[in-house]
């Protein structure tokens, strides 16, 4: 078998992006439904549903089409894909900013299909049921598709025109890695984090009695920031990843370290661990400052913060170890041609 037909057309590769990152994204979202309509109280109306829907279609209709392009990407650059004369568009470099480029119309379809839902539920008086309710949302992954699939033609033909190491090198690494990683990833994961936040902190708060002053236990912010930071880190470690070796592969960025990249699994186990410390943390200060419940607004403020500081943590540690893997593997690739 030749090195040729081992490669996947673009085509391939697209519906094996789709329906990978749908069976990922149906996992996280039926787990927030779980947490939304179960864990944090049986008791939900029509603005739990409706936000629901609108927080599932404005996080990945808006922001999971440009990931998918850096991770199809990545595989490009590892070798795996290769454009068929049937998919080619003529491009001769790829998309300057794939974020830029498909989210103005997944903001367009994300508002569309929250006014449906919206009109279908206050409009027609329609209260979906939770298993429903998250049926719904995972129509998310028809627009999702077709922005994805708008691009990554030109995307893909012009990566391979252009070639390895031909892009420009950003001036600011840092600057790079700030307005193109973690801003994204901070408002991305705020738009799924929060509204979880907000449903979880009314529930905690409804089980005091008399709660006017609508004030959260603090023992309901260790558990809540524990899970938040694991999920927020390991997600956003996964997508810079693919990031990060796009960005190496055109040259917009390089790793001047020499050290090696250790194995990925125990990165994931030291988020998880970090993840427990934060939570053991806001288990054990509270308590010995006195401090028994926090104003809501507080706990928003606080939940925010815990997303800000996840998606920077995997940010960091995304880039300086694809930068590692990247040169590794740059590394073997050139004393395998010697």
């Amino acid at each position: 078998m030749t090195e040729t037909t081992k490669k996947s057309s673009v085509t391939q590769l697209f519906w094996v992006q789709v329906a990978l990152n749908f069976i990922v994204v149906a996992i996280l979202i039926a787990c927030g439904a779980l947490l939304t309509f179960r864990v944090m109280g049986e008791e939900y109306g029509q603005w739990t549903v409706v936000g629901f829907i609108a927080t599932v279609f404005f996080a990945f209709i808006v922001f999971l089409p440009a990931g998918t392009l850096f991770a199809s990407r990545a595989e490009f650059a590892k070798g795996k894909v290769e454009v068929r004369e049937d998919e080619r568009t003529g491009a001769r470099a790829p998309i300057p900013n794939p974020l830029l480029k498909t989210a103005p119309l997944g903001v367009a379809f994300a508002a569309l299909g929250t006014a449906i839902a919206y009109a279908l539920v206050y409009g027609a008086g329609w209260l979906p049921s939770p298993l429903v309710t998250t049926l719904v949302s995972f129509l998310f992954v028809v627009p999702y598709a077709i922005l994805v699939r708008l691009n990554i033609y030109r995307d893909i033909e012009g990566l391979a025109a252009q070639g390895a190491f031909r892009a420009t090198a950003v001036t600011s690494k840092m600057r790079h890695i700030w307005m193109t990683y973690i801003i994204p990833n901070v408002i991305f994961q705020a738009i799924i984090n929060l509204p979880l936040g907000y449903r979880g902190f009314s529930h905690a708060a409804s089980l005091i009695p008399d709660n006017a002053a609508g004030i959260v236990p603090a023992a309901a912010l260790a558990p809540d920031f524990a899970i938040t930071f694991m999920f927020v880190c390991s997600f956003t470690f996964l997508a810079v990843m693919a990031h990060t070796a796009s960005d190496m592969y055109e040259g917009e960025m390089s790793y001047s370290g020499k050290a090696r990249g250790i194995n990925g699994f125990l990165f994931f186990i030291l988020i998880l661990l970090m993840g427990v410390g934060l939570g053991v943390v806001f288990a054990v200060v509270p308590p010995i400052a006195g401090v028994e419940a926090v104003p809501f607004g507080a706990a928003m403020v606080l939940k925010f913060l815990v997303v800000c500081l996840s998606a920077y943590v995997a940010c960091r540690l995304g880039v300086g170890w694809m930068g590692k893997k990247f040169n590794d593997a740059v590394a073997e690739k050139m004393a395998a041609a010697h």
